[in-house]
């Protein structure tokens, strides 16, 4: 055989050769990898169809053509000055929310967010505006989120709409009483708008399903990158919902980095306050112990708001914007963190006056996801025995999910088959990991003489959430990928208000929030 013919017999060969290397390699990532994100979206009709009844007899284009400036990108006290001028009624607020919610979020390949609309929202708007005359004749003062539409994720007790962590086998469960929580944002005159999407179970069925994903209501999608970036969770609809201002405040809850990582990567602020601050009675468990529930908003302002109102404790008026300057944070960068990123962070703390100290946090013995369940069983049943919830048992639940896999566990439920392998529950592994997490961070603020600590998203997010101390998420921009940014702040226990100062004044200085395009 000529050597030219041998030559390209052999190229010929190499090259079927790579493409069938190549081919087997697409198989093997398409049967091993983890799944992504897919367009998958339940009960949107329904929605929708709530969304229209309580529009009706509105001039709802209108409507939206004239005020939507007033509700996009406004803060809490810039809403509320709006009403007091009478530009903007609570009605108007509302009606607006629910046309947005109805139009980005429920549409065809729209985000997702939103689990379920309450049914009287229109109805609590009026009765709010028409209370509001009343209360200010009478010499009143209104709580600054009076009238103000709010969010929940769908893991929180609802007493007129369901709760159903996102599972199938709870979509109807109705509870008999709203979870503490709830009671008070209605004490303090909120309009409870509806209830977020979450990562079903907060993130606790299978190990590969895609965050923001739950069998009730599939998939909720990034608004800067669709099924391209994670809208991370499991909060992560409550996250969404006000980065798309589709409503001013949603609650979410986290055990160990669910209500900052979707806030970062949703350029919107999050703020876990310090454990019992704010009451869990009422919230689907993960992990008992260590849940936290807390507000998402748009500024950090807005979030103060929040949690005066959630906890009881009087409300920040004048958060200080100097707050940075003379102050000792620790800046925390492990490896694998952003170069460019962690260098913006700390450039953004030093432009601000702050004495920025380089330390590490050792992590070592803080567990928390890998732990859960030593516990899940136990909580899971206590629960919802305590509630009534239609299944108490977490076999029968699993049971439940195979007779119709396809949508009740599509990314199938190792975990929960994990926790329930699990005969006797061992608490003690939580509280030894609750004890580190306190002992290392109390350890690294003392020692170094700090005020808090700073670091990317949720780099050590797991230890500050098993220690139960505060912590808030502010934006910081966005990386070389287009990908918003988080600079999250810690700090002791019992320094909420510390903590949300340091952060206003971060985000006066940085102006981080970026906005996703509609």
């Amino acid at each position: 055989m000529p050597k030219r013919k041998i030559k390209r017999t052999v190229i010929i060969g190499g090259a079927v050769t790579l493409m069938l290397a190549a081919l087997v390699i697409l198989i093997c990532i398409k049967l091993f990898a983890p799944p992504g994100e897919e367009w998958i979206a339940y009960e949107n009709e329904k929605l929708t169809a709530s969304i229209e009844q309580q529009l009706e007899g509105l001039p709802i284009e209108e409507l939206v053509a004239e005020k939507e400036k007033l509700v996009l990108e406004q803060g809490i006290e810039e809403i509320q000055l709006f009403v007091e001028r009478g530009d903007l009624s609570y009605e108007d607020l509302t009606a607006i929310c629910l046309y947005r919610i109805k139009t980005l979020d429920q549409s065809y390949h729209g985000y997702n967010s939103v689990m379920e609309i309450a049914p009287d929202a229109i109805i609590q708007a009026r009765e709010r505006d028409k209370a509001r005359t009343k209360k200010l004749a009478d010499g009143e003062t209104l709580p600054m989120l009076y009238g103000i539409p709010v969010m929940l994720k769908d893991n929180i007790n609802t007493a007129n709409m369901p709760t159903s962590a996102g599972a199938v086998a709870f979509s109807d469960f109705i509870p008999k009483e709203d979870a503490e929580l709830v009671q008070r944002l209605k004490e303090q005159g909120a309009v409870i708008l509806g209830k977020n999407n979450l990562s079903e179970f907060a993130y606790y069925v299978s190990g590969v399903m895609p965050s923001g994903y739950s069998g009730k209501k599939g998939q909720t999608v990034n608004p800067f990158g669709a099924l391209k970036i994670s809208p991370s969770g499991s909060s992560s609809g409550s996250a969404v919902a006000v980065t798309a201002n589709l409503a001013p405040v949603s609650i979410g809850t986290e055990t160990a980095g669910s209500i900052v990582g979707p806030s970062a990567v949703n350029s919107v602020v999050g703020f876990k306050p310090g454990r019992d601050r704010v009451s869990s009675e009422g919230i689907f468990p993960l992990i008992r112990a260590i849940d936290t529930p807390g507000p998402i908003t748009k500024t950090v302002q807005d979030a103060a708001i929040a949690y005066a109102a959630l906890s009881g404790e009087s409300a920040f008026k004048e958060l200080d914007g100097s707050a940075l300057e003379g102050a000792s944070v620790g800046l925390i960068i492990e490896d694998y963190n952003d170069a460019a990123v962690a260098a913006m962070l700390q450039s953004a703390l030093e432009a601000a006056g702050t004495g920025v100290v380089e330390v590490s946090l050792d992590q070592t013995g803080v567990q928390v996801q890998n732990i859960i369940a030593q516990t899940f069983k136990q909580d899971f049943e206590e629960f919802a025995k305590q509630y009534g919830l239609p299944i108490t048992r977490l076999e029968e639940l699993i049971a439940f999910n195979k007779e119709a896999a396809g949508r009740r566990i599509k990314y199938g439920q190792d975990n929960l088959e994990a926790a329930n392998a699990v005969e006797t529950p061992d608490d003690s592994i939580i509280q030894a990991s609750i004890l580190n997490a306190q002992e290392k961070l109390d350890a690294l603020l003392t020692g170094e003489k700090l005020d808090a600590v700073v670091f990317l998203n949720t780099t050590v997010s797991t230890v500050v959430s098993a220690a139960g101390y505060p912590e808030l998420t502010v934006p910081l921009g966005m990386n070389d990928k287009g990908i918003p940014q988080g600079a999250t702040f810690a700090a002791g226990q019992g320094e909420e208000e510390k903590l949300l100062n340091l952060g206003y004044a971060f985000e006066q200085t940085v102006q981080g929030r970026k906005i996703p395009e509609e």
